[in-house]
C-alpha cells in the first residue's frame, strides 16, 4: 500500500429536575455501611485532596464533554458510601477510607482513584439516574407508580448501569492515561474489609463480593477489548488503511463518545481526500493531528468531487468534536487545514489564527481541565506558515517555520525544506553482511518476526470482535507479556501488527531502543512518513512504526505485515 501523509496530528472523547441520587463503587447504587451517617463535611487543601482533585480534572478533561455543567468534587470524613454522585448538589464525593484504599495499591493507586472517580462521572455523562428520579419526581403519577413497583426491573437496570459505569469509567481512565486498570475486584474487596461490611455479606439488595468481583472482572476484559478496538483503529490510520480505521472507530463511537473519536473519525476523512489531490496540488506537509477509500479512481474526472466530499466530511466531524468540548483546540486545527485543502484560505487562517489560538488560550487558563496543546500551538504556526507561502510571502512563511523548527517541529522542518527545494531524503534499505552476501535486516519483537507471527500463532477466539459483517478482529493467543498482536481480518485479506509493551528492554534489528532520539532513528531507518500527535510523533516506514513522545524519544514500536 502506498502511504502518503500530510503531517497529521494523532489526538490516538439534562441534568433537570432530578432527583437527588447517589451512585456507589461495584455493581449496585447506594452501596452503604449500615448505619452509617452521612455527614459530608468536605476535606480541602490537604495533599490528599489534591491529588485526588487532579485526578477527577484529568478525567473530565479527557471525557471533554462540556455540553452539561461540570460536577464539582469532594473529598470527606465519612466511611458510609466509598464514592457517589449526587444529582441533587451536582457533585462526585469521594470518602477519603476510600482514598486511602487506592493509595494501598503502590504504583496503581492513581489508576485506582481513577476507576472510581470514572465510575461516578459516567453515572452523570450517561444519565443513569433517569428512571429513579424520573419515579421521585412523579410519583404521584399512574406511570410512576407502576415503575416504583417494578422492583426487580430496576434492579435489572441498576445492575446494568453499574456494569457500564465500570466499563465506560474504565476506557474514559485510560484514554486519560491511567493504562488498563484490571484489578477492580481487588478494590472492591479491600473496600468491603476497610468498610467492614465483609460481615454484612450479602449486603441486602447487592449480589455477594465473590460475584460482584467476577463481574468486575468480565468487565475489565470487555475494556480491554474496547480499547483494543480504539487502538486498532489508530494503527490503521497509520498505515493509509482509512476505510477500514473508519469503521473501527465507528464501533468504538457507538458504545462510547468523546471529541477524540470524533476528531479521529474527521482525520481518516482528510487522509483519504489527500490521496484524491495531484502531487503538484499538495505540495505542502499540513499539520492535521489525529486524536475512507472511494470507489473513484486517484486522479480521474471525478477526483476532486470525492476529495471535496471527504473534506467536508471530516469538517462535520471535527464539529461534532468541538460540540462536545468548545476548548478542544486539536479540532479547531484539523478543521483549518481541511479548509486550506479546500482553497478556502479565509476560513483556514480564521481557525487557526482566531479559533484555535483563543481555544489555546482558554485552555491555559482554565486550571480545572488539566490540559493545554502546546504542541497544536506549534502546529497552527506550521499551518499559518503554509498560508503564507502559498500566498507568495516566501519570507513571511520561512521566518514562521523556522521558528516553529526551533521549538522541534519536525513537520516545519519539512516545510521549510520544501520551500528551499531542498531534497527531503527517503527511507534507507540497512542490509547486514551474511555468509559473504548482502541481506536486509529483519525485525523482531520478543525474538518472533512480523511472518512468525503471522502464520505461527493461534487466534484467541475469546476475544474475537466483530467490527461489521466484512471486518473482523482477532489478537494472537499465548503472546509473550512484553508484546501484543492484532490482526485485521477483511475478506481473505489479513493486516497484522506486532506491538512492544510498556517499557520494552529489547531493540529493533537496527539497534533502536526505548528512549532512543528522533537523530538516532534517522540515522538508523532514514526519512520516515510521518503523522503528528499532540504528545509528539509517529514515524512510518515500510516494515516498522515507531511512536515518540513529547521529549522527542522512542516510546515504542510496532513492526506490520499487509496480505
Amino acid at each position: 500500500m502506498k502511504l502518503k501523509f500530510n503531517c497529521l496530528l494523532f489526538c490516538l472523547f439534562l441534568v433537570g429536575n432530578l432527583a437527588a441520587q447517589s451512585r456507589s463503587f461495584g455493581t449496585l447504587p447506594m452501596a452503604k455501611k449500615s448505619n452509617a451517617a452521612i455527614v459530608g463535611a468536605p476535606i480541602t487543601g490537604t495533599p490528599e485532596y489534591e491529588k485526588a482533585l487532579a485526578i477527577y480534572n484529568r478525567l473530565v478533561a479527557a471525557r471533554g464533554d462540556y455540553r452539561f455543567p461540570v460536577p464539582d468534587f469532594k473529598l470527606t470524613d465519612d466511611v458510609a458510601q466509598v464514592a457517589s454522585m449526587d444529582y441533587g448538589k451536582l457533585e462526585i464525593v469521594l470518602e477519603k477510607k476510600a482514598y486511602e484504599v487506592c493509595a494501598s495499591f503502590g504504583d496503581n493507586a492513581d489508576a485506582a482513584i481513577a476507576f472510581l472517580l470514572g465510575h461516578e462521572l459516567t453515572h452523570y455523562y450517561e444519565k443513569h439516574a433517569w428512571r429513579s428520579g424520573f419515579v421521585s419526581e412523579f410519583k404521584g403519577l399512574d406511570i410512576g407508580k407502576k415503575l416504583d413497583l417494578e422492583k426487580d426491573t430496576m434492579l435489572i437496570d441498576d445492575i446494568a448501569h453499574e456494569t457500564e459505569a465500570d466499563y465506560l469509567g474504565g476506557f474514559l481512565a485510560y484514554s486519560a492515561g491511567y493504562g488498563l486498570f484490571d484489578k477492580g475486584g481487588e478494590v472492591i474487596k479491600k473496600l468491603y474489609v476497610a468498610y467492614d461490611m465483609v460481615k454484612e455479606d450479602p449486603l441486602t439488595g447487592y449480589p455477594s463480593l465473590a460475584d460482584r468481583q467476577a463481574l468486575s472482572a468480565r468487565t475489565a476484559q470487555n475494556l480491554e477489548s474496547l480499547i483494543q478496538v480504539f487502538d486498532m483503529a489508530n494503527l490503521l490510520t497509520v498505515i493509509g488503511n482509512y476505510s477500514d480505521a473508519y469503521e473501527y472507530y465507528r464501533y468504538v463511537l457507538m458504545q462510547y463518545q468523546s471529541r477524540e473519536i470524533y476528531n479521529n473519525l474527521g482525520v481518516t476523512a482528510i487522509l483519504d481526500a489527500m490521496q484524491y489531490f495531484k502531487e503538484s496540488e499538495l505540495k505542502y506537509r499540513y499539520p492535521v493531528e489525529l486524536d475512507l477509500t472511494s470507489s473513484a479512481s486517484k486522479g480521474s474526472s471525478g477526483a476532486g468531487s470525492v476529495r471535496n466530499n471527504l473534506l467536508r466530511q471530516a469538517i462535520l466531524h471535527f464539529d461534532a468534536a468541538i460540540s462536545l468540548d468548545p476548548d478542544y483546540a486539536p479540532a479547531y486545527l484539523n478543521k483549518a487545514c481541511a479548509y486550506a485543502l479546500l482553497d478556502d484560505t479565509e476560513r483556514a487562517r480564521w481557525y487557526a489564527e482566531k479559533e484555535a489560538r483563543a481555544a489555546i488560550e482558554r485552555s491555559k487558563q482554565d486550571s480545572k481541565r488539566g490540559q493545554q496543546y502546546p504542541k497544536t500551538a506549534t502546529d497552527v504556526d506550521v499551518l499559518l506558515g503554509i498560508l503564507e507561502a502559498r500566498a507568495g510571502n516566501t519570507e513571511a512563511a520561512k521566518k514562521i517555520l523556522k521558528a516553529a523548527a526551533e521549538k522541534g517541529s519536525d513537520v516545519a522542518s519539512t516545510n521549510l525544506k520544501i520551500i528551499n527545494g531542498e531534497p527531503l531524503g527517503e527511507e534507507k534499505t540497512t542490509t547486514s553482511s551474511l555468509g559473504g552476501s548482502l541481506r536486509a535486516k529483519i525485525e523482531s519483537i520478543d525474538g518472533k518476526t512480523i511472518d512468525d507471527i503471522a502464520n505461527e500463532l493461534p487466534y484467541d477466539p475469546e476475544k474475537d470482535v466483530e467490527i461489521s459483517p466484512r471486518i473482523k478482529f482477532h489478537q494472537k493467543a499465548k503472546m509473550d507479556p512484553n508484546s501484543k498482536v492484532f490482526i485485521h481480518h477483511k475478506g481473505n485479506k489479513f493486516t497484522t501488527f506486532h506491538l512492544t509493551g510498556p517499557g520494552y528492554s529489547g531493540e529493533s534489528a537496527r539497534g533502536v531502543k526505548v528512549g532512543a532520539d528522533t537523530t538516532t532513528v534517522r540515522l538508523a531507518y532514514g526519512t520516515p512518513k510521518t503523522i503528528e500527535t499532540p504528545l509528539g510523533q509517529i514515524w512510518i516506514y515500510k516494515s516498522i512504526i515507531l511512536i515518540f513522545n513529547r521529549s522527542c524519544k522512542v516510546e515504542r514500536w510496532i513492526t506490520y505485515k499487509e496480505d
